[in-house]
C-alpha cells in the first residue's frame, strides 16, 4: 500500500481483510489516497474530498454485512470507480462481482473554481461545529453544466506529489451499530489537514 498512490490503482488491488479492525486500517490507508488527489469537472472546477465513510458487505461469505448499504442484494455490481448517486449523497464504489460491495461516500469536501477563484467548503454554516451536508455534491457534480456542446466531463485526478495527510477516524453518521457488534465502525475518516 505505501507504493501505491494513485486511487485507480489503490482501489483495482484491494483485497479486503476478514475483520473490522484489519478493514478499518485499509480504509484509513485508501482515505490517504483519496485525499491526496480530487475530481475535475468539465475542466472548470474541481471537488476536494476532505472526509469520507466507507461500506463493506461479503456477498462470498457473509461475513462482514453491511445492512444498510444501498447498492447490495440483486442489483448489478458497478465497476471499480462509478459514482453511485443515493439519497445521502454521492458514493465512489469498488466492488468484486460475486465476492463483496465496497464504496465510500463523499461526505464533506471543497469547491475550487478554476475558472473565477471561487473556493467554498460544502458545510451547514447555522451549525456551530462542521456539519458537512454530502447532498451538495449532487449539485456541484451533477448540476452545474448543461448536456448539450460538451455534455458532462467528470474525471479523477491524482496529485502529482504525493503527502501524508494528518487523518481522524470517527463513527460514521446515521449508521446503526451492526448487531453483534460491541461497538460503531470507525470508517469515517476526515482530513485534519484540509480543515479551516
Amino acid at each position: 500500500m505505501e507504493t501505491c498512490q494513485k486511487l485507480q490503482e489503490t482501489l483495482e488491488q484491494f483485497t479486503p481483510a476478514n475483520s473490522i479492525d484489519k478493514l478499518t486500517i485499509q480504509f484509513e490507508n485508501i482515505a490517504q489516497v483519496v485525499f491526496n488527489g480530487r475530481f475535475v469537472v468539465n475542466g472548470e472546477y474541481e471537488i476536494h474530498p476532505i472526509e469520507i465513510e466507507f461500506y463493506y458487505h461479503d456477498e462470498e461469505k457473509g461475513t462482514i454485512i453491511e445492512p444498510q448499504m444501498y447498492h447490495i442484494k440483486e442489483l448489478p455490481y458497478f465497476p471499480i470507480g462509478s459514482l453511485c448517486p443515493n439519497r445521502s449523497g454521492v458514493d465512489m464504489t469498488f466492488e468484486r462481482e460475486g465476492k463483496y460491495r465496497a464504496s465510500f461516500l463523499i461526505r464533506g469536501y471543497t469547491y475550487k473554481s478554476l475558472v473565477d477563484g471561487e473556493v467554498y467548503t460544502n458545510r451547514d454554516i447555522s451549525k456551530k461545529a462542521i456539519v458537512f451536508k454530502p447532498q451538495y455534491l449532487w449539485e456541484d457534480l451533477f448540476g452545474n453544466t448543461t448536456l448539450f456542446k460538451q455534455g458532462l466531463s467528470i474525471m479523477w485526478v491524482d496529485n502529482d506529489e504525493f503527502n501524508k495527510v494528518r487523518i481522524k477516524s470517527s463513527a460514521r453518521i446515521n449508521v446503526h451499530k451492526i448487531e453483534g457488534e460491541e461497538t460503531d465502525r470507525m470508517w469515517r475518516f476526515t482530513n485534519l489537514d484540509a480543515m479551516i
